[in-house]
Order: structure tokens, then C-alpha cells, then sequence
């Protein structure tokens, strides 16, 4: 079989050491062909992978010395023997030293992702490469995984509106410096990893419809819904016409990495730390979410989602008791909402792939179960996964207002001349007081639209507190449109 140079990176140290991962594995010589060629299977039937024979498990490098005669036949894991359908695949063989010191060899089957149909052993069963495990399948299982099988297609067929003239350069670079391929040229890493390819039709090299999203400058132009919108608003519910209360909207149209980057730095930049007392007296700052948790949110977001429907965009909504990520197209079959921690199945293997070698996506379940596992370290409630009529899949993240609020007040109390004049305030003004705080600086429309009240009330209040020396307002004088009142320091 025909081998590809890029395979050939990973160093014999990787190899040893590595976690055995969704996309990685490795096995003694000793093991039994059939055993073998189900992971061969579970891989085919996920998001392809490379499985090393000839280091064991826990990274001892055995070879084949002492089971020469099976080398020869795990050259033909794949066929009729074991498996009743056959992956496309390639055997790459590496000269090596044995831990008794002696010349031997491993073997290296790279196994690309199945497209369109189902990998079955000689006795009709699926496996399928799951984490850091490959496991069987039930029946109901076999039946979810091969309504997903033409989902997988969509990211190979050739593009061919694209051209070598839509690459953006810089993003190859960054991706040949992740799968340390230096030695290698921009265009030959596309080639070898199929993401650039000749169109039959025309002669000329194309992107694959995965490469456009990965590598294309603009993806959008030729997916308009591949792109990531982030809207934070005022309040806790979204408001349209004269009561529009959106305060931030930028979209992002770029490689799914720079998408994935930007767009969390720009979420990073709209989002509060708030102050509180610790058991020792000490104010400590606190995110409003663990960054874990909504960057692994949008990062799934992107990586999942089903680019093969149109009419919608990945969406981040930031609200102030909640943050909301949007991911068009539903939960591949094999995922439920109930399952969602443990399983873990790619609806874009090559896409998944590319950004875990991008060190984007996590691997061996990580990511979900961790969103849980920080969102509880916050004293937060649970990831909420909601499934919208089959459209999209919508992670909810929830901030904690109460304690938010208490933890703020804390702060405000801290001022000996506000917690003296604190009892003699009135809700209406004890709330405009924590708007200001919380802030820093505020307009009286702004207040206005917050607490549902006319601006003339909202004066009138402001005036008391400014008479009473708890805030003070800057501007070119009292009638200036661009006032903002501020706490008196």
C-alpha cells in the first residue's frame, strides 16, 4: 500500500509513552489477529487513528522477535480471515531496538475514517473506537451508528468551488508545526492528509469540503453558516425592537481553530470576576464561569456541529444570570442527552482530528465530563444539554445571581459610609446603588432600562444619592447626555 510521509512523524518516545487515545493505540505482537483487527474495526467505524502492534500496553517495546511468524499475518489484519468488510488503510513498518537490546521491528497500521459504510467482523459485529477504549456494539447502537454514515462523507467530497487560492497560508503553517512535520512543504501537508485534492472532473487541486473549513481563509463564502456569532446582552432575556437590549455582537468568520480562538478571547473579554470574603477575611476573585467549562463548550460547539445543513450559525449568547452555546444539527445518533458524559462519537472525525493535533479538543472524554467536574467545583449547577426540535444542540451554563449579588454586596458594604447609610435606603435605591457598583460607571437610561423605570424616577432617585454623598456623576455639566454616575470614593 501506498505510504504517506506525514504518518511517519510520530517518534518511537511518542509511541512508548503516549496515552492510549481516541485516535492512538498500541499492542503487543503477542495478542490475538482477530482481537486486533476489531480495534482495526473500532477505528474505521470512528475517526480513524493509528494502532501500533509490537509495544505493549504499558510502553515496552517487545516487537516481533519472538512472534515472527504473525508478522506477516498482521500485514493482512484486514482481510476475509477477520473482518467481513475491509477499512482503507496503510502498513508502515519501523526498524527499532527491543528491550533485550536486539534489531526488531513494529508495525504501524494507519487507519482512515469509514465512509458511508459500517466495518463488521467475520461474525457480523461492530466495534467502534470510543476514547481510549474500543467496544462492541449492541444492535440499537449498530442501528444509530449507520444513520450517521453519510455525515462522515460530507467532509471528503471534493469542494470544488475551492482552489490552492483560498488557503490561508498561515493556518498551514500553524497546523505543520502541531503534527511537527517542519521538513515538510505547506501544500505537500494538505496532499498528504487529503485535504487538498485533485478535482477528477477538472484536473485541478481542490480543498475538500473539511479542508475549506480548516484551512480556507473565509470558510463562510463557501459554508455561510460556518462561522460563530457571540451576543452579550443586558438583562436575562433577549428583547427586539425599541426594547433591543444587545450590548455586544461580533461575528466570527475564520479556520475552525482561529474561529475556536478568537471568539473565546473575545467571550473572555465580556465576561465578570466578581470579589468576596473568604473563612480568612481576604477578598479572593472569582470568574463568573470556570473557563474550562465554556471554552470546551465552544470548542465542542464548532468541532460538532453538523456543517452538511444550512440556515444556522454556531451562536455564543451571554445573558447576565447565563451563558448559552448553540451548536446546529443534533446529537449524533449514538450520543443522548443521558449519555453525553461517558460516550463519545464524532460526527466530523477528520475535523475532531485535526483540532485535537491542534490541541483544541480533548481527548478520552475529558471534555464533557470536565465541564461537569468544574461547574461543581464552583459550587454552579450542572450543565444543562438541551436538544432543540432536532435543529441545533444548546449547552447552558449558569452563573449564580444570589450568590453573585451577595458576594457584590459584601464588596459595597466594605465602604464604612455606604453601610452606615445601607439600612436607611429603600430596595428601589439599594438596587440602583449595586448597578453602579457592579458597573463602575452607568447612564440614567441605562439604570432606566434595567429596573423598568421611567427616566424622570430614576432621576429623582440619583439626586437623593448624589445629596446624600453615596455617588457622584461626571460630565460637562447636568444636563449632558453623556453623564455616567459613579460610587463616591
Amino acid at each position: 500500500m501506498k505510504h504517506s510521509k506525514i504518518n511517519s512523524i510520530l517518534s518511537i518516545e511518542y509511541m512508548c509513552s503516549e496515552k492510549e487515545k481516541q485516535f492512538f493505540d498500541r499492542k503487543s505482537a503477542r495478542k490475538a489477529i482477530k482481537e486486533v483487527a476489531n480495534h482495526v474495526a473500532g477505528f474505521a467505524n470512528a475517526s480513524g487513528g493509528t494502532l501500533v502492534i509490537g509495544i505493549s500496553d504499558d510502553g515496552i517495546i517487545e516487537g516481533f522477535e519472538d512472534y515472527e511468524s504473525k508478522y506477516n499475518k498482521f500485514l493482512k489484519v484486514t482481510s476475509s480471515d477477520y473482518l467481513k468488510t475491509i477499512p482503507i488503510y496503510e502498513n508502515e513498518t519501523i526498524e527499532v531496538v527491543n528491550n533485550k537490546g536486539n534489531k526488531d521491528k513494529i508495525l504501524l497500521i494507519h487507519i482512515r475514517p469509514s465512509i458511508n459504510t459500517i466495518i463488521r467482523n467475520v461474525k457480523d459485529e461492530v466495534y467502534l473506537r470510543q476514547g481510549d477504549s474500543t467496544n462492541k456494539l449492541s444492535n440499537e447502537q449498530v442501528k444509530a451508528l449507520e444513520l450517521d454514515r453519510h455525515e462522515i462523507s460530507f467532509e471528503e467530497q471534493i469542494n470544488a468551488n475551492s482552489s490552492v487560492n483560498d488557503i490561508d497560508l498561515d493556518m498551514v503553517e500553524i497546523y505543520k508545526k502541531s503534527i511537527n512535520a517542519d521538513n515538510q512543504e505547506l501544500l505537500d501537508v494538505l496532499r498528504a492528509r487529503r485535504f487538498l485534492v485533485i478535482n477528477s472532473l477538472t484536473g485541478k487541486e481542490c480543498l475538500t469540503n473539511a479542508g475549506v473549513l480548516l484551512f480556507a481563509k473565509d470558510p463562510s463564502i463557501f459554508f455561510p453558516t460556518a462561522r460563530i456569532r457571540v451576543v452579550k446582552f443586558e438583562g436575562t432575556e433577549m428583547q427586539t425592537g425599541a426594547s433591543l437590549n444587545i450590548v455586544k455582537d461580533k461575528t466570527f468568520a475564520l479556520p475552525l481553530y482561529k474561529q475556536i480562538i478568537e471568539s473565546q478571547k473575545f467571550v473572555d473579554t465580556q465576561l465578570r470576576e466578581f470579589n468576596h470574603l473568604d473563612k480568612n477575611g481576604t477578598f479572593v476573585t472569582v470568574p463568573e464561569y470556570p473557563k474550562f467549562a465554556w471554552e470546551e463548550g465552544i470548542t465542542n460547539a464548532v468541532t460538532h456541529r453538523n456543517y452538511a445543513i444550512s440556515g444556522e450559525h454556531t451562536k455564543v449568547f451571554i445573558y447576565d444570570d447565563r451563558m448559552e452555546i448553540l451548536s446546529p444539527g443534533d446529537l449524533p445518533n449514538i450520543i443522548t442527552i443521558d449519555n453525553i458524559r461517558e460516550k463519545r462519537y464524532a460526527r466530523n472525525p477528520i475535523i475532531s482530528r485535526t483540532l485535537t493535533e491542534l490541541g483544541l479538543v480533548k481527548e478520552l472524554n475529558e471534555g464533557v465530563s470536565r465541564i461537569y467536574r468544574e461547574m461543581s467545583e464552583f459550587f454552579l449547577e450542572d450543565p444543562i444539554y438541551e436538544e432543540q426540535k432536532g435543529l441545533s444542540l444548546k449547552l447552558i451554563l449558569k452563573n449564580n445571581v444570589v450568590m453573585r449579588s451577595k458576594r457584590n454586596n459584601e464588596q459595597l458594604l466594605k465602604d464604612k459610609k455606604i453601610n452606615e447609610k445601607w439600612i436607611e435606603l429603600n430596595v428601589m435605591e439599594k438596587k440602583i446603588m449595586q448597578i453602579i457598583f457592579d458597573k463602575g460607571e452607568v447612564k440614567t437610561a441605562e439604570i432606566a432600562d434595567f429596573i423598568k423605570r421611567d427616566k424622570r424616577t430614576v432621576q429623582r432617585i440619583l439626586k437623593k444619592l448624589c445629596d446624600n454623598n453615596l455617588i457622584e456623576w461626571f460630565g460637562t455639566s447636568n444636563r449632558d447626555p453623556r453623564k455616567v454616575y459613579r460610587i463616591k470614593q
